[in-house]
């Protein structure tokens, strides 16, 4: 799986259905090539989305042991 097929996909909680954002960042382990950590961004509103720059942007960390299924047009976790 490649980060430009990661990249943009909306994650969900299945606990309540809310949208936590959509996947801006990712980090992998640098030996074995694993996916260890999801990084979800807000979607910018308001000032923020015409000045991005003098913004600072919200992302969420996500562990990959939440992470239930990575198929598919969205992300779920738990």
């Amino acid at each position: 799986m490649n980060y430009s097929t990661l990249y943009g996909k909306q994650i969900v909680s299945i606990k309540d259905g809310i949208r936590i954002g959509t996947v801006c960042d990712l980090t992998f382990d640098a030996c074995s090539y694993q996916l260890l950590t999801i990084y979800a961004c807000t979607p910018l509103c308001g000032w923020k989305r015409f000045f991005p720059m003098l913004f600072q942007k919200d992302a969420t960390e996500i562990q990959i042991t939440e992470v239930l299924s990575l198929e598919g047009d969205v992300i779920l976790v738990r």
